[in-house]
Parts: structure tokens; C-alpha cells; sequence
């Protein structure tokens, strides 16, 4: 794994989880964040070869005109924990990471995210579906090249979108011939970007309420383009379902790390070959798609089983 690096696609990139998880990883390759409130780093995913913290790359898409330290600062700004020092310090890596944003998509986002938004992403507002779609794609395929990824994972993270409904029937087929006919997306903004990430060989995250890649057509191009996908709505007490003995006490915290957990994960499954629904990460989500069991004891099992495996296989 010498020198093999891997982005992190932030879909509201600058917005709170954006931020959190921008200081939390800015720590960790600073070697001067903790690692005792990490799944990973338990004892059970040791010698699992997962990939070194230092080889994430951060990069996204976002409607407002921020940065990471501005929104980490605004975040964090009564915490005895992340300090105005300690933001200092890792500033310069968070500036860095700044450099890999570009202006985001908002196709049925509705009035209350667009009234957040900057002037260049309100001029996106009419962007045709196929148009939106390829503007995505090529900002991907850009950070990919410039920043030398071996993998891009795009993690969803933005305000919930509203959902659209009758994307909910369409088959695969029909989804891609509406990428070239149709003046009106018929798509949620999380599931256009889901598109997108499919299309351009990208795993999916999404860990908002937001559709995302929770339907049919979906899954379908998953599939299709043998990516991998989990969701959604990722939880933050994994004490409490026995997955950690010890959190932040600071929730913004225990999300950051959890996600950063789950991303780690997704980019061993990918080495591994895996594609699809990635189940064995369901106890990280409340409602996790794939048809995982319901009870949390037996998700936590998958990805115990699923750790077994690693070790076993390689």
C-alpha cells in the first residue's frame, strides 16, 4: 500500500459533518489525534491491512462560499476539545483541502437549500439532468487525477433533499435514458450525485436521510458498474451497540469518526474486489439498505463475520 492514496468526496463538503470530519482527519495525520473512538482501531481489525489515515485526500462539492477553518471554527468555537490553537495547527492542511472544492449541484433541492446558496451554484438551478450529471462526473474525474487516487469514495453528507417520488418506479433503463431526454430532472440532488459516482467507478456513502442510491435503478447501476454503496443515516452511539467501550463526548466528534470508520471499510472492501450493497457495515446506520437483519446484535455479527474473512482471505 506505499504510497497509495484515496479521496474522500464530501457532498456539502463545508457544512457541519464536512468541518468535523475535516479537523478529526487533519488530526489523525498530524499524529496528534486520538484513536481509542475508532471501530478500526479496535483490536478486532488489526492486521486487516486498512489503509494509513495519512493516505486520504479531501476533496467535495459545495453551494455556499466558506472554507473548512471558517466552519470549523464556527463549529467548534465553545469546545474545550478542538481549541482555537488547535484549529491553528491544523489549518494548513484544512487550506489545502479547500482547493479541491467545486461549486455543487442543486437539481430539486427546493427553496430552503437554495436560499444558502452562492451565485455560482444558483446558476446550476436549471441545469439539464444529463448536463448536471457530466459536471459532476468531470469534477471526479479531475480531483482523481490531479490528487493520483487509486480509489474515490463519495460521501454524502449535505442538508436532507426533498424527495422526488416518481424516480422511485424507474428502472435502470429508464434512468439512464432520462440522463439524455429529460429537460426536468425527475432526481433528487443525492441521487443524482449517486448517478454520477456510479457512473464514474466511485463508491457511494450516503450518510444523510436523503435518497441517495436507496432505489431500485440504483442498485441496479451499481451493479452494472460493480460499485459499491451503503446507507443511510449513519449513527454516532456505537457505544451503545457495543460496537466501541469509549466515545467523544462531543457528538460533532463521535459523527466525524464513525464516518471516517465506514470510509476506512469501504476502501478495504473495494481492494477486495466487493461490489454492491455493503451490508457488513449496517450496525453504522439506522437504516441501512441491502436487507440487512433489523436487530443490531446481528449486524454487529456481520461485521465481526466480515472481519473474520478479511483475516482469514486476505
Amino acid at each position: 500500500m506505499n504510497g497509495r492514496r484515496i479521496g474522500i468526496w464530501l457532498i456539502g463538503a463545508w457544512g457541519q459533518i464536512g468541518a468535523a470530519l475535516a479537523v478529526v482527519l487533519a488530526g489523525l495525520q498530524a499524529r496528534t489525534g486520538a484513536t481509542d473512538g475508532f471501530v478500526t482501531e479496535q483490536p478486532e481489525f488489526a492486521g486487516h491491512h486498512l489503509i494509513d489515515w495519512s493516505r486520504f485526500v479531501l476533496g467535495g462539492h459545495e453551494i455556499r462560499k466558506t472554507s473548512y477553518t471558517v466552519e470549523a471554527r464556527s463549529l467548534f468555537a465553545q469546545s474545550k476539545t478542538i481549541t482555537a490553537e488547535r484549529l491553528a495547527e491544523l489549518s494548513p492542511v484544512m487550506r489545502d483541502w479547500d482547493r479541491n472544492v467545486r461549486t455543487g449541484a442543486l437539481l430539486n433541492s427546493g427553496p430552503q437549500i437554495e436560499s444558502r446558496a452562492s451565485s455560482a451554484a444558483l446558476k446550476t438551478r436549471r441545469e439539464r439532468l444529463g448536463a448536471a450529471v457530466q459536471r459532476i462526473g468531470v469534477d471526479l474525474e479531475e480531483f482523481r487525477t490531479v490528487a493520483g487516487l487509486e480509489h474515490l469514495i463519495v460521501v454524502n453528507v449535505a442538508s436532507v433533499d426533498p424527495p422526488t417520488g416518481p424516480s422511485d418506479s424507474l428502472s435502470g433503463r429508464e434512468l439512464l435514458e432520462s440522463l439524455e431526454h429529460s429537460e426536468v430532472s425527475p432526481l433528487s440532488t443525492s441521487v443524482v450525485y449517486a448517478v454520477a459516482a456510479f457512473q464514474s467507478g466511485c463508491s457511494y456513502l450516503n450518510w444523510t436521510q436523503s435518497t441517495g442510491p436507496n432505489l431500485p435503478a440504483l442498485a441496479e447501476l451499481a451493479r452494472d458498474k460493480a460499485a459499491l454503496y451503503m446507507g443511510r443515516k449513519g449513527r454516532t452511539d456505537l457505544v451503545s451497540i457495543g460496537l466501541l467501550h469509549t466515545a467523544a463526548d462531543d457528538e460533532r466528534l463521535r459523527w466525524a469518526s464513525a464516518l471516517l470508520d465506514v470510509v476506512r471499510l469501504c476502501e478495504r472492501e473495494h481492494r477486495r474486489g466487493g461490489r454492491g450493497a455493503m451490508t457488513f457495515l449496517s450496525s453504522f446506520f439506522e437504516r441501512p439498505l441491502g436487507n440487512p437483519p433489523d436487530d443490531v446484535a446481528a449486524q454487529r455479527a456481520l461485521l465481526y463475520d466480515w472481519a473474520r474473512h478479511v483475516s482469514s482471505t486476505g
